[in-house]
């Protein structure tokens, strides 16, 4: 890895360091059965075991979002906390959305449970132990794979993060049923030296018209320099046969592409691109790696928003990602709406082991939350920009007060 100088170094070149990776014949994680984990730690697999899984659900009062598909004022998720035989204990999070991938609160414990009992007693995933194998379980894996990446990474006394490019910032979300509360948005994101925006749209024409008046006006002429960025997000709000021409009345206001004007699979997805002015990009139709292949194969026309949560952990997403920059897709790293400080500790970890993204959606803490479960509560700094972590595991600590406040324990699950 190349590290350069320091901004005052005084004439001293850059480094090469090399890194050395020993590798087992048996992986670190074959006891849980996750392959092609990017998390590769030199765990000895049989002396370190899962002992106990606690199953959370979480309720965190959020200032309000509001968007075309939802509107929230408690980030509800489910959180798990696993122990291992030498004492680690890692956190894991996800928040399942019934539209996004048709798991709920209710369902994601018990795929949990399933998922834990499996590796626990049979050493590999089996989804011939799981019920209805043909539904989408992604949000359930998410938890699992993050809680046993940290517990595994602070077993070995190692961090999982990296170091985060200094040209990867966070952007802004605007949008909401009342324009004057987009126009304070705006301003204080504006104060905050944030220049990539995504303005929700899908709250009705004449509500969507003011919100791109508002956005127009107070940034149109940076959008045109360059100095700016907008793009749209419908949350499904509009029909296939609509879309084309409402997107090419969006050209006149600088955006640069349109996230999910429908629902629907990646092929509907794929055949509305091909008959609009802008790039799509495709969030609530895409799951798993194979659905991001598919819309790949359209190049530019369709880009990605991958979610932690919404794809199964940060090894699909990284796998994704890569996929991605393969292919010359521009994608985002995004996530769901009311992340707690475990899930923006993850997405920091994938940032600094992925392929660079054209924008990134999260790490927004105590913005959008009143409180946070973590020590400490992550947030994007000044102009977007993320710190790396440093910490042992996923580099922040869960307040076991704030779980207790928040949190109601669903489920304890012992080897």
């Amino acid at each position: 890895r190349y590290v350069p100088p320091p901004r005052k170094s005084n004439g001293k070149r850059g480094e090469i360091k090399f890194f050395f990776i020993t590798v087992h014949e048996a992986q670190p994680f074959e006891w849980l059965g996750l392959p092609d984990c990017v998390f590769y730690r030199t765990l000895d697999p049989v002396s370190i075991r899962p002992v106990k899984l606690d199953i959370y659900r979480t309720a965190i009062p959020m200032r309000s979002f509001e968007h075309a598909a939802a509107a929230r004022d408690l980030a509800e998720a489910i959180v798990v906390r696993l122990e291992l035989s030498d004492g680690s204990v890692g956190w894991g999070e996800t928040l399942p959305r019934e539209y996004v991938t048709g798991e709920t609160l209710e369902t994601v414990p018990d795929d949990i449970e399933r998922m834990f009992r499996d590796v626990t007693q049979s050493r590999r995933m089996s989804e011939a132990n799981l019920p209805e194998t043909e539904r989408t379980i992604t949000a359930a894996e998410c938890a699992l794979e993050i809680a046993v990446a940290d517990a595994t990474a602070r077993s070995g006394g190692e961090s999982l993060g990296g170091l985060i490019r200094r040209n990867v910032r966070v952007s802004g979300v605007l949008g909401s049923v009342d324009p004057a509360r987009t126009t304070r948005q705006l301003r204080m994101m504006r104060w905050f030296g944030l220049r990539d925006f995504k303005l929700k749209l899908g709250f009705g024409d004449d509500v969507d018209a003011e919100n791109l008046r508002i956005v127009q006006k107070r940034i149109g002429k940076t959008i045109q320099k360059g100095k700016c960025t907008l793009r749209v997000d419908v949350n499904g709000g509009w029909t296939a046969d609509e879309t084309p021409e409402r997107i090419a009345a969006l050209k006149p206001f600088g955006v640069c592409v349109v996230e999910q004007p429908v629902f629907g699979p990646p092929e509907m997805l794929i055949e509305l691109a091909q008959r609009c002015e802008l790039p799509l990009t495709a969030d609530e139709s895409f799951l798993i790696l194979e659905d991001a292949q598919m819309l790949l194969r359209e190049s530019r026309r369709v880009w990605l928003n991958i979610r932690i949560s919404k794809n199964g952990g940060v090894s699909p997403a990284r796998r994704i990602a890569i996929a991605a920059a393969e292919a010359g897709v521009p994608f985002v790293v995004g996530c769901m709406v009311g992340e707690s400080g475990i899930l923006s500790a993850a997405q920091r970890v994938l940032l600094a082991n992925c392929p660079l993204p054209r924008f990134v959606e999260g790490n927004y803490g105590k913005f959008l939350l009143t409180d946070d479960s973590t020590k400490p509560s992550l947030r994007f700094g000044y102009a977007g920009r993320l710190k790396s972590l440093k910490g042992p595991g996923l580099g922040v600590e869960v307040d076991n007060n704030k779980i207790a406040r928040y949190g109601t324990l669903i489920k304890t699950l012992h080897a």
